[in-house]
């Protein structure tokens, strides 16, 4: 949970197994409005907004990925932004 490695008794490192997530998608998936996948700051816990900030913070560490072409040269659109 906090990164660190769990060794078992054998020294050998514990790792968990995890179900397999089938997802498919079906005609109800395309009905649902995208309304209801967002939600209000206001209407969030401390907790959800600490985690949420969290998370925009952890993101935000990343690299920016730019693309490039086999010469290594920046793919541009028709703007010239990249």
């Amino acid at each position: 949970e906090d990164g660190n490695v769990v060794m078992g008794p054998q020294g050998v490192p514990v790792e968990e197994d995890y179900a397999k997530f089938y997802f498919h998608w079906n005609k109800g998936h395309f009905l649902i409005e995208a309304k209801d996948f967002t939600y209000r700051r206001m209407n969030s816990s401390a907790d959800e907004v600490s985690d949420y900030d969290k998370l925009v913070a952890f993101v935000g560490s990343f690299p920016t990925n730019l693309l490039e072409d086999s010469e290594g040269n920046p793919l541009v659109d028709e703007h010239g932004r990249q």
